[in-house]
């Protein structure tokens, strides 16, 4: 169960893939856009977007193809709220993230965008991915560089500087060595740099 509180003010995303300041605005739908290409052509998939937010990942997930079937998981109502108007032929669940209401093996696809670095019990939702994706399943995961990421909010002087909920700190090793399946890709964000160079980090597992 979460016991950290969320630091999601409302409307929080859209005002980061909206912003007046192109950086902002370009390395957040950056991602989203490295995101979506990681996702397999095949049609009929079952895609679940853990920590979905407002919607703004599966949305373009579903511009891309439309024959999915596609979920939606998050904590906070009014992210939710905002999610089923922009997606509404998704399925939307308020839930933690720590229990999953589906059978094993029924995922296609899960991706969890900078989600984990929030969570309490990060290793029961790893686990809980790897229990419901489907063998040959691709699970993509993204996460700050917090070192860099506190930096540059630093310099373009957001605030809070340092975002209050993130209590975990990844690195590519790290993510690779807590999910344990096999690491099909690692790409530096937005740039495809050095993850010390980065200021975020998207990987790509298959189960």
């Amino acid at each position: 169960m979460q016991k950290t509180p969320l630091y999601m003010p409302e409307n929080h995303m859209e005002k980061l893939y909206s912003a007046d300041n192109f950086f902002v605005r370009y390395v957040h739908l950056n991602r989203l856009d490295n995101i979506v290409k990681t996702m397999p052509s095949q049609d009929g998939m079952k895609v679940l977007d853990a920590g979905c937010g407002e919607g703004h990942l599966l949305e373009k997930l579903y511009n891309r193809n439309k024959s999915n079937r596609y979920y939606g998981i998050d904590l906070t109502q009014e992210a939710l709220d905002m999610a089923t108007r922009r997606c509404p032929d998704t399925h939307f669940i308020k839930a933690d993230l720590s229990k999953l209401d589906f059978e094993d093996n029924f995922f296609d696809f899960i991706t969890c965008t900078e989600t984990l670095e929030h969570v309490d019990e990060y290793q029961a939702v790893l686990a809980e991915f790897k229990r419901v994706l489907k063998p040959g399943g691709l699970l993509v995961v993204t996460f700050p560089n917090e070192v860099l990421w506190t930096i540059s909010r630093f310099l373009l002087g957001r605030r809070p500087i340092r975002v209050v909920d993130h209590i975990n700190f990844f690195t590519p090793r790290r993510m690779s060595r807590e999910v344990d399946l096999q690491v099909l890709k690692k790409r530096g964000l937005p740039f495809s740099f050095p993850f010390f160079m980065s200021l975020g980090c998207l990987v790509k597992f298959k189960k």
